[in-house]
């Protein structure tokens, strides 16, 4: 590699080349000489003009440039007839360089034609180094790394970490006997792009599910150490099949909505065409869409013919959990970033080191410069800076107008729609009939891969009564595209919007969409998301709208390390005041979301029975105020405290969101194996349990008129017929003998029901216990000794009202069910959720209110004490000797895969439960911190409410230093770093109040290096902050609420700073401050550098997506430079010699004697 003359030339120039007599041309027809060309430090190619000497830019931004050697392009005979002297190439007896085409990433166009074979390799030379650096935009920034797998471990060390038994959705193996196919619904297939040249519309084609046989059947999985994912057969362990995870991006590992395979517990492993070719730069990429990836499966290395994904459904969720995490360690982790002057060299050893306690000073390069001799480091061994990004975006279907779609009415039509990325659905709503105003209001959430700018939502018509089938026929399509997905945000995105460099999105024959739809953004409210999008039939005509939400919130997330100090804050922060600063400064339309933060920041730490325990206090400081008030003035107003007990805990708060997420996360198995076969038994019997005559009667009406009960809403228990006085005697009793077997059927689904949670008291988890407990306790501490209601009533709310009610009321919403419950199921479940709710609350029906439910007194009557009794067992005042009947993941033992304490892991999701620590980290950084002028509200909301933060010194600098020096050098060390934080983020601390306050934690080197000395002692003091050591227990028992705002904001700079980085342009002058990771880069460059013969352009072979390089591509160093017949005389390497080694370009261009022309005149 060190011999190619393309390396020489990059190792000398850097990419800057200067040449001079250069001709240029915008169009190949019309040319300029230039006096000299040269790249500068920016990417752009100046030219001076050969008369007038004036220098100026030719084209800009060469980065990830198209290049083309054009052969046809040739001013030699114009330097003949208008040169006095004859060129270099005459001159000196060899063929003339080809013309270079140059068309940036802004699409501008320049052609070069050099004197010289020596400058044409110069520039050629430097245009490689430029493709592979970024243009302008985040996304465009993306990058892929592995960091799960040893280098160092052979296959033959590689062990088990994960083995279970799950039923797989993939290939048929032909030849296994052992295999067994089991029901399921069909894995929907590739969905292709309806308006690509040369698609006929929505045809039956649209579908591609490919020719390979597939079906569901059981198999035992292991995920190994080294990456490799086994497919083996549960009796004799024959492989089936194998997937290398290694070669799995993190994007291509999703958890499959549960509307898919009707089950969600189901991930997503393959190949995805689309969403690769969004990946690579495709104007300097070997990838076509043939050849996006190397197969998927493979058996003993031999590649298994597939449609290029399987889906997995794991029996239990915490098997999903793992499992995810798992795959997630190995695949090929996705992120922006850049090599930059931070970059430094990891060494083998340094690779295996993991810092726990961040003692390791990274600005110490001793191991770094100490480069291994034996192989020259790659390209890949250095760091980057980097960013995670997360992209989540809500859809919320509610409504399509399909009024122009001819419907026939009457008829037992149904419709759907479906959510699609890269060709795939990923999620669909409920089956509803087809009416030309369809109802939904559903729901979905997804993550978006970094590149992904564009959503899908198709409607389809079912084709038989059998639910979703590949054959539904669709009937028109929306887009949502960045401009719809980004109406909110205001700062710095990976959405490629309004750009002039190519990056806005267009749909491809569908021109009128994007201006619809930007328009159809500017009309919405600014206090939603609520958007109208047309539909689109399979000829681009709109055929109705569609009435939906969209919502995406992108966060970029710093490297776990970053996140250490913060962590530590959090782990012993005032929490009252965290609780208090949200409740003054938080919007009521975010409380919601602001709990689920700090509700999963608290869980990952697992302090989360602290966090409960301080929202508990903060909420009861009002009752126990009135409870002390009472006292002293004797119970005489004892209404408005009634009032105030009585709805305690019954509208929204930080606490009341928090316990209601957290008892539904841990509580959903549970409510699954309770509730779910009872909902499955009402829908299936359907039974009539209206019991209140009025509703009976509209019943009837609507069976006479053969109509339903929803078709005949405008019908009034008043409307009145032409009854004699007989009949409606007669149509009396019957409807009372109706309402009497519709009483039977209820009391026998609401003591089914009951008798299922009454019994399994001692199967609902064990957290919610706990939580209940101390719940229970606390109101019982600050309400009347006396009062034995209040803690009660309470515990209804939380156990009842917002536990076992929603899930009663809409278990689809909970994934109890596949489809809403609607009509007369719908009804049912209502009842019995109300019955249930007066039972907790020990309430019988009133006959003024509902009279019809009066009857159910006797039901509520008989099972008052067994609420009672059930509440004093979950909240631990009485034993409960209920046996365990449920058989519940949570109490099994979680399988520790052995990956905690590698540094890999830290950016995975926590099990259980899959939560981003970091990405929630992240979302309260963006809470807390102070700078800037979109938390300026909140710092004045903070100055109104939290008086004990307010400034209360205002003695100059220099008696503050007089004051200071005469402490004790603990409250010196302070003094330091409030110094240093007032002056670099003007924030002022209370130095009376908090006596102990160290800002950030974050022990920066300007702050320690006066007071430590060396980095051996930074770091020791560091472990030592960072551990429970009792010498510095003080710092991290003394974090207050502003120490947390400064850590916030200083991680918030770091954010943005290295956004604004990223967002630019990159250029040479980042990699040329070290000769090492230069040469890497030109390294890797050269080996991935190849002309495409078919088309004479530099194209880059991908490793990463690709299994080999495609047919028809020559790498430069192998003599590719051939095919331009170009010719190489003994002078020319004479006189090249100061530049290149001797024999390097006749080695790289090979003697042609063909005479080009001569092909030109035989064609004339």
């Amino acid at each position: 590699m060190s011999s190619s003359p393309f390396h020489t030339s990059l190792l000398k120039d850097k990419a800057t080349p200067k040449c001079e007599d250069v001709m240029v041309s915008r169009d190949s027809v019309s040319w300029t000489q230039m006096a000299y060309v040269y790249i500068n430090n920016q990417g752009n190619i100046v030219g001076a003009d050969a008369n007038q000497r004036q220098e100026s830019i030719l084209i800009s931004g060469l980065q990830s440039c198209h290049v083309l050697i054009n052969t046809l392009a040739s001013t030699h005979h114009l330097r003949r007839r208008f040169s006095k002297n004859k060129p270099e190439f005459e001159m000196n007896g060899h063929e003339a360089p080809p013309a270079l085409f140059i068309r940036s990433n802004n699409n501008d166009k320049l052609y070069l034609e050099l004197t010289s074979q020596p400058q044409f390799i110069s520039i050629l030379s430097s245009l490689l180094a430029w493709q592979n650096l970024r243009p302008q935009g985040l996304a465009k920034k993306w990058f892929s790394e592995r960091k799960g797998q040893d280098p160092h471990q052979s296959p033959s060390d590689s062990h088990e970490l994960l083995v279970c038994r799950f039923k797989i959705y993939g290939p048929i193996p032909s030849k296994s006997k052992s295999v067994h196919l089991v029901s399921g619904p069909r894995a929907p297939g590739y969905f292709e792009e309806l308006h690509s040249p040369g698609s006929s519309g929505f045809s039956a084609s649209s579908l591609a599910e490919g020719l390979v046989p597939e079906g569901w059947f059981y198999t035992m999985g292991v995920l190994k150490s080294n990456g490799m994912l086994n497919f083996i057969t549960e009796l004799d362990g024959t492989l089936l099949y194998s997937i290398d995870i290694n070669c799995v991006f993190s994007s291509e590992i999703r958890q499959v909505h549960h509307s898919i395979c009707h089950s969600p517990n189901t991930l997503f492993i393959g190949h995805i065409k689309e969403l690769r070719l969004n990946n690579v730069v495709k104007s300097t990429t070997t990838i076509t869409p043939e050849n996006t990836s190397p197969s998927l499966l493979l058996k003993e290395g031999r590649p298994v013919v597939n449609n290029s994904r399987i889906l997995i459904e794991f029996p239990l969720h915490i098997d999903l959990e793992d499992w995810f995490v798992g795959l997630n360690y190995f695949c090929r982790r996705e992120y922006i970033g850049i090599y930059d002057e931070n970059s430094r060299f990891l060494t083998p050893c340094q690779t295996r080191v993991v810092d726990l306690e961040g003692t390791i000073d990274p600005g110490n390069s001793s191991e770094s410069e100490s480069l291994p001799q034996k192989s020259k480091p790659k390209l890949a061994d250095f760091t980057r800076d980097h960013l995670q990004v997360s992209k989540r975006v809500t859809l919320d279907i509610i409504e399509a107008n399909l009024g122009n779609i001819p419907i026939n009415i009457g008829s037992d039509e149904k419709v759907y729609a479906e959510v699609l990325m890269w060709g795939y659905p990923w999620a669909r709503t409920s089956i509803v009939n087809y009416t030309q105003n369809p109802f939904w209001k559903e729901e979905f959430s997804t993550d978006l891969p970094v590149l992904t700018q564009i959503l899908r939502i198709v409607i389809k018509q079912c084709s038989g009564n059998k639910g979703y089938s590949h054959t539904d026929r669709v009937l028109g399509q929306v887009y949502i595209t960045p401009d719809i997905l980004t109406q909110k945000l205001r700062n710095l995105s990976t959405m490629m919007v309004g750009t002039n460099s190519g990056d806005n999105i267009s749909v491809p024959c569908l021109q009128s969409v994007s201006s619809n739809l930007a328009a159809a953004a500017m009309a919405a409210p600014q206090n939603n998301n609520i958007v109208r999008l047309s539909i689109y039939d399979e000829n681009n005509l709109p055929v109705g709208k569609l009435l939906l939400t969209v919502d995406l919130k992108e966060y970029f997330i710093l490297p776990p390390a970053e996140f250490r100090n913060l962590e530590n804050m959090l782990s012993n922060c005032p929490m009252k005041q965290l609780i208090e600063f949200c409740n003054n400064t938080v919007s009521t339309s975010e409380i919601e979301n602001v709990s689920f933060i700090l509700l999963d920041i608290f869980q990952s730490l697992g302090i989360e029975e602290e966090w409960f325990k301080s929202l508990i206090d903060v909420e009861l400081v009002a009752v126990d105020k009135i409870t002390r008030r009472n006292y002293q003035q004797k119970k005489t107003n004892l209404a408005q405290s009634t009032n105030i007990f009585n709805t305690l805990f019954r509208g929204s708060s930080i606490f009341t969101k928090s316990l209601e997420k957290y008892n539904f996360r841990v509580g959903q198995e549970y409510l699954e194996k309770v509730f779910g076969n009872f909902f499955e038994k009402i829908s299936t019997e359907n039974k009539n349990c209206e019991i209140d005559p009025r509703y009976i009667r509209l019943q009837e009406k609507a069976k006479r008129k053969r109509k339903t009960l929803d078709e005949n809403a405008d019908f009034d228990d008043s409307d009145s017929e032409s009854y004699d006085s007989d009949e409606e005697k007669q149509e009396e009793e019957r409807i009372k003998q109706i309402v009497e077997e519709n009483f039977v059927n209820l009391c026998a689904y609401t003591k089914d029901i009951w008798s299922k949670i009454y019994l399994t008291s001692n199967d609902l988890p064990s957290q919610i216990r706990i939580q209940l407990k101390n719940f229970r306790t606390k109101v019982d501490l600050v309400c009347d000794p006396e009062d034995k209601t209040t803690s009660l009533n309470c515990m209804s709310a939380f156990v009842f009202l917002r536990f076992f009610c929603p899930a009663i009321l809409n278990p689809k919403l909970f994934y109890l069910t596949k489809n809403h419950q609607t009509g007369q199921v719908q009804r049912t479940l209502t009842v019995i959720a109300k019955i249930l709710l007066n039972l907790a609350n020990r309430q019988q029906f009133s006959p003024n209110k509902e009279a019809h439910l009066v009857k159910m007194n006797e039901f509520l009557r008989n099972h008052e004490h067994e609420v009672l009794d059930y509440f004093d067992k979950v909240s631990g005042r009485r034993n409960d000797f209920n046996e365990k009947i449920l058989d519940l993941s949570h109490e099994m033992k979680r399988f520790d895969l052995g990956l905690s304490g590698n540094s890999a892991s830290n950016e995975l999701p926590t099990t259980p439960y899959l939560i981003d620590k970091n990405l929630r980290l992240t979302e309260l950084i963006h809470l807390l911190q102070l700078n800037g002028s979109s938390s300026r509200h909140l710092r004045m909301a903070l100055s109104a409410s939290l008086n004990s933060f307010a400034t209360t010194i205002n003695l100059d600098m220099s008696t503050r230093q007089n004051s200071v020096s005469a402490r004790s050098p603990l409250l010196m060390i302070q003094h330091e770093r409030v110094s240093s934080l007032e002056s670099g983020n003007d924030i002022r601390l209370n130095n009376d109040r908090n006596v102990y306050q160290i800002g950030s934690l974050e022990f920066e080197k300007s702050d320690f290096l006066d007071l430590a000395g060396d980095n051996e002692t930074e770091g020791f003091i560091k472990s030592l902050c960072r551990s429970n050591e009792e010498i510095f227990s003080f710092i991290n028992s003394n974090v207050t609420l502003k120490d947390l705002q400064v850590e916030s904001a200083n991680l918030g700079k770091k954010i943005n700073i290295l956004a604004e980085r990223l967002q630019q342009a990159e250029d040479c002058s980042n990699l040329k401050h070290d000769d090492t990771l230069w040469e890497a880069f030109v390294d890797d460059i050269l080996q991935r550098a190849c002309l495409n013969l078919n088309k004479n352009c530099i194209a880059y072979y991908e490793p990463v997506f690709q299994g080999a390089r495609p047919p028809n591509h020559k790498l430069l160093v192998d003599n590719a430079l051939s095919a331009v017949k170009l010719k190489i005389t003994s002078e020319l390497k004479g006189n090249t010699s100061d530049t290149f080694p001797s024999g390097a370009i006749t080695n790289m261009m090979r003697r042609n004697t063909k005479n080009p022309f001569k092909r030109w005149l035989k064609k004339e």
